[in-house]
């Protein structure tokens, strides 16, 4: 096996983490992490991390590892099921189903359950505002598709920075 610097913080699913290293999230993160842990991590800067190879552990993508469904015959049932649909990576499990309709943004909170953009929803209404520009040769299309691509990058940025 080996010690590496991983190149993306996506499927920091398993953590080992110093007291110091504990201490030093906490005081850059007051507030807490508005996004994806291992994303908010990643914003940090002179922070440490490294991965290990070959992986120790693997994510599921279901409920809970730790006492819950996946260590019962009902969980590994499942687990299977999920392995035949969207794996695009056999190493990690990286799941494009999961990771297409996992929530990048929520408007409302639960008042507003249907103001929620996932990151397919996300692609999907990108690749579309492209699709109708280019066959419909419209400029402001054109434009207000890379308003939305721009302000989704930009709220994506400042959910990630440190708190």
């Amino acid at each position: 096996g080996c010690v590496h610097i991983p190149m993306c913080p996506y499927g920091c699913h398993a953590y080992v983490i110093s007291p110091k290293g504990a201490a030093k999230l906490l005081r850059r993160c007051k507030d807490g992490a508005s996004y994806h842990v291992d994303v908010v991590a990643w914003g940090l800067p002179n922070l440490r991390i490294y991965a290990v190879h070959p992986l120790l552990v693997h994510q599921s993508n279901l409920d809970t590892t730790i006492g819950g469904l996946h260590n019962t015959n009902a969980g590994r049932e499942q687990h299977q099921q999920n392995k035949l649909k969207g794996i695009c990576d056999s190493y990690t499990g990286f799941n494009l189903i999961w990771a297409l309709n996992a929530p990048l943004l929520r408007v409302g909170g639960n008042m507003a359950p249907w103001l929620l953009l996932t990151n397919g929803r996300a692609i999907f209404l990108m690749v579309l505002g492209i699709v109708v520009s280019v066959s419909f040769q419209s400029k402001p299309m054109l434009i207000l598709t890379a308003v939305y691509v721009a302000s989704i990058v930009v709220v994506i940025r400042i959910l990630t920075s440190a708190q």
